[in-house]
């Protein structure tokens, strides 16, 4: 579960739950001593935890314990996580956020006594969960008890929080019927974009519900006149812009143009990694930031980037920066990552993270991004340039010397096509081929063999790998990084 729902969770117990089953469900294995640690409970409420984990999820996990440990299975998901959603079932800040989010408004005395807590209980949890709210540029009035602060920013929380986060028993969806409303609206016209976006689907209609729900409450956004009158100028918006008489008649919100902008802008600004020509047009209509391409070319300087089409990875990275420009124009919580993403950037793409991180932070002065947010900046840039270095990576010629029982070579060679095959070409020689001229002749970016005496009958010229007899992981991470010396950036 999101560690923003688990926050409103107020029954110790079940927030120590879900946080268990976040760890479990990631790493699966773990010990006592360890998950205790990492929690900051005691390994005697760690073990009550467990078994209270096991009596109610039943025969939908598998949790037992290990010579190592103990391991965590999901042997039924459907019913997991229906399980998981028993435990939320009577957790009162979800139902207050959901009212909140529908407009009722309440004074907290009245809550209280609706829900049978004493107020200052209810204050107590509001207290507990507003470094959280502050995190999104939010507070909490009692008096109604409502959400105060920028709309853009409210909007962002109730997307994250329902969108983002995992179904609960209090999650809010879009009508079933918006979806048809907008093919049928919309149809013939729908996939002839000129700037797109690498938002979903779901995503999208959250937008255009939580902007319904808002503006039929009277809340509306604020945006820079300069970037709505550019916004209004694009064929996408004008699109979107069609849904406005149809949303009046079916659902009665009638939404102003600015506010159809401001979903425009909530969707463009999810950029993709494989649009090329969309990239380029988006950057080309919103840049205002002529120091972005400055800074990109100057990143893309190092001599890592010799043999890549940088070209390509300078338009990317420029739609991306533009991306989070608009958003701190806008309001720059919405450059906010959930924790679980930091944390999966921070693992994963540890050197890349710590080398963008000095980066950016020598152009600080230049972006003149919001300090509050910057960390969350580096963190999706990080994960963007992963992307974009593993999709986007030079294609080398590899040649494969395999010996060994006929069965293993083909074993091996089949695995080389699923580590190595849609990014790279990779050549077997038949046994008639393997000779000294046509390893001279054949031009190969690398040689990967598990035959030592290889190295020795034939005078290798390109760089090689000497790999194990039975490759194993480490194997084939020697043979990517040597295609590709910044996949080391991303582990």
């Amino acid at each position: 579960m999101r560690e923003l729902q688990i926050a409103f969770i107020t029954n110790s117990e079940v927030r120590r739950i879900m946080r268990i089953l976040s760890i479990l469900e990631r790493e699966q294995q773990f010990t006592i001593v360890e998950l205790s640690e990492r929690l900051g409970i005691s390994q005697r409420t760690m073990i009550k935890d467990i078994q209270s984990i096991k009596n109610h999820f039943g025969k939908s996990i598998l949790l037992v314990s290990k010579y190592s440990g103990f391991y965590f299975e999901e042997q039924d998901r459907v019913t997991y996580h229906k399980k998981k959603e028993q435990l939320l079932e009577q957790e009162v800040l979800f139902e207050i956020v959901e009212r909140i989010f529908y407009g009722e408004r309440l004074p907290i005395d009245d809550l209280a006594h609706q829900y049978n807590y004493a107020e200052s209980t209810l204050r107590r949890f509001f207290s507990r969960i507003q470094p959280i709210l502050t995190s999104y540029g939010i507070t909490v009035t009692f008096n109604p008890l409502d959400f105060q602060g920028s709309e853009a920013n409210i909007r962002k929380f109730f997307f994250d929080f329902y969108y983002a986060g995992e179904q609960t028993p209090h999650t809010i969806r879009p009508p079933e019927g918006l979806h048809p409303m907008v093919l049928q609206e919309l149809v013939g016209k729908l996939g002839t974009y000129e700037l797109g976006t690498g938002t979903t689907v779901s995503a999208f209609y959250y937008h255009l519900y939580i902007t319904m729900v808002r503006v039929q409450q009277g809340q509306l956004v604020t945006l820079p006149d300069w970037l709505r009158e550019i916004d209004y100028q694009e064929k996408d918006f004008q699109l979107l812009y069609a849904l406005q008489k149809r949303i009046k008649k079916e659902y009665g919100v009638f939404l102003p143009k600015k506010e159809f902008s401001w979903l425009h802008l909530s969707i463009i600004t999810r950029r993709t990694i494989h649009r090329r020509e969309r990239e380029a047009v988006f950057s080309q209509r919103f840049n205002q930031w002529p120091e972005i391409e400055q800074m990109v070319a100057s990143y893309l300087s190092n001599p890592f980037f010799d043999q890549w089409d940088t070209e390509t990875l300078k338009i990317f990275m420029t739609s991306f920066f533009v991306s989070r420009k608009i958003n701190d124009t806008i309001s720059p919580a919405l450059n906010k990552e959930l924790v679980e993403v930091t944390t999966i950037v921070k693992k994963n793409y540890r050197n890349m993270y710590d080398e963008i991180t000095a980066f950016l932070e020598s152009y600080s002065h230049v972006l003149s991004f919001s300090s509050a947010y910057f960390e969350e900046i580096v963190v999706s840039f990080t994960m963007y340039m992963g992307l974009l270095l593993q999709y986007y990576q030079p294609k080398r010629q590899v040649l494969f010397l395999l010996e060994g029982d006929y069965l293993l070579v083909q074993f091996i060679r089949m695995q080389a096509r699923q580590q190595l095959g849609e990014t790279h070409e990779l050549l077997f020689l038949p046994l008639q081929e393997l000779t000294q001229e046509r390893l001279t002749a054949q031009q190969v970016d690398l040689i990967v063999t598990n035959y030592r005496p290889y190295l020795f009958e034939y005078h290798l010229q390109a760089d090689y790998v000497l790999m194990n007899t039975m490759p194993d992981a480490n194997d084939w991470a020697r043979i990517k990084y040597r295609l590709n010396p910044m996949t080391d950036y991303l582990t």
